[in-house]
């Protein structure tokens, strides 16, 4: 039953999972798996919003960096939040990945993401048009400062929150997979690995190099 629900949402192309499930440690192949799909599916998807909101606050090369790990952050949550549900609620796995079932929590997933990611390029759009006051010799920039708080920046947290919460096909699949080898605790870890291992990708340091060029870029 699960594999045909898997069939189902299983993207063109995606050949490369059997490669995974040949290691024996299900922590060890969640943080590889992570590794493997970082190094282009989560680069490619990730780096257009990362780089927008990058070029929205004007961030230099360390900076940018920053900014690249608080967005991963907000992944990693994210998928800690689908590991848990999942590792708790293994039972209703089999109609959680179904086709049907998942479409219409793609669909609100990805509106929210959207309304989130077009909020803050409002924000970011309209503060960057207000005049600024470098009075008190502190950063001039009010975009940056409205969408960090405490020294976190929101705004890219958010982004990452938002983005991870759309159901990752490669998560799902090795959550699926390992149910009957860890519990509840154990489902949290591997997603939580697997965040882990799409951190350490091409995005990281793609991220830094966005905020270096545009910091070099004509206004």
């Amino acid at each position: 039953k699960w594999s045909k629900s898997y069939s189902a949402i299983k993207p063109k192309g995606y050949v490369h999972m059997s490669l995974i499930s040949e290691i024996a440690n299900p922590y060890l192949g969640a943080f590889v798996g992570g590794l493997f799909f970082g190094l282009a599916y989560c680069t490619a998807s990730c780096l257009p919003v990362v780089a927008g909101y990058i070029a929205g606050v004007g961030s230099g090369f360390k900076q940018s960096i920053r900014i690249t790990l608080i967005f991963n952050t907000g992944r990693i949550i994210a998928y800690t939040l689908i590991g848990a549900l999942i590792g708790l609620f293994s039972g209703l796995l089999g109609f959680f990945v179904s086709a049907e079932a998942i479409s219409p929590f793609q669909i609100y997933s990805s509106l929210a993401f959207g309304l989130v990611t077009v909020a803050i390029g409002v924000m970011l759009l309209v503060q960057a048009r207000k005049p600024q006051c470098n009075c008190s010799g502190t950063d001039t920039n009010v975009a940056v400062r409205r969408v960090r708080r405490f020294g976190v920046d929101f705004g890219a947290f958010t982004l990452g929150f938002t983005r991870g919460l759309i159901v990752c096909v490669p998560l799902i699949l090795l959550l699926s997979t390992s149910l009957t080898l860890v519990d509840p605790v154990g489902s949290i870890a591997i997603a939580v690995l697997f965040g882990l291992g799409t951190t350490i990708s091409p995005l990281l340091l793609l991220g830094g190099v966005t905020g270096w060029l545009l910091s070099k870029a004509p206004l």
